[in-house]
């Protein structure tokens, strides 16, 4: 008898419970957003560039957003004795992830493509109407990453402060969000 009244009584209380369904909570979710900045690098030759950088435009991985950019020198003219002539260029492609740990901090890091192209020729024309020198072309190309962090105003500023591995040196960034 006892082990029918406390089936009853685990019925009658069970009744009321009710599974916890997830709940679509989009107030602790972040914002989709897209950064567009103006970067500097100042390696051996300072380089200048641009970098896109989409926030939170999945659900499932609101944290996560990802990068890429693009950097280069001015061409450096090459002392060669004349007619000869030369410069030097350098080229960095940027790209990696990013995660936010506030809606106005967030980190990335990822992976630098760097090359460091050589242009010369010996001045040397062919003896033929209209002749231009042959310019020839070297290059020398590394790879490595870069960490760094990003820092978005409400007003839609974004300040970004990092270090890249293959110049050895800062990375300075300053875009707007939108």
């Amino acid at each position: 008898m006892l082990r029918y009244l406390i089936m009853l009584s685990a019925l009658t209380v069970s009744l009321n419970v009710m599974a916890n369904q997830a709940e679509d909570d989009t107030s602790t979710l972040f914002k989709p957003k897209m950064s567009i900045s103006l970067d500097y690098i100042p390696a051996e030759n300072n380089m200048y560039g641009i970098t896109l950088a989409p926030y939170h435009f999945d659900t499932d991985y609101s944290s996560w957003g990802y990068y890429i950019g693009y950097a280069a020198s001015q061409k450096e003219d090459l002392a060669l004795i004349k007619p000869a002539e030369g410069y030097t260029q350098d080229k960095m492609w940027r790209f990696g992830l990013s995660y936010s740990l506030t809606q106005q901090l967030s980190l990335y890091g990822g992976a630098v493509h760097y090359s460091l192209e050589t242009h010369s020729t010996t001045g040397k024309t062919p003896k033929i109407v209209d002749g231009e020198p042959i310019w020839e072309k070297e290059s020398d190309t590394s790879w490595g990453g870069e960490l760094g962090i990003r820092y978005m105003m409400d007003m839609g500023l974004m300040l970004g402060v990092g270090y890249n591995t293959s110049t050895d040196s800062a990375v300075i960034s300053v875009g707007y969000v939108m």
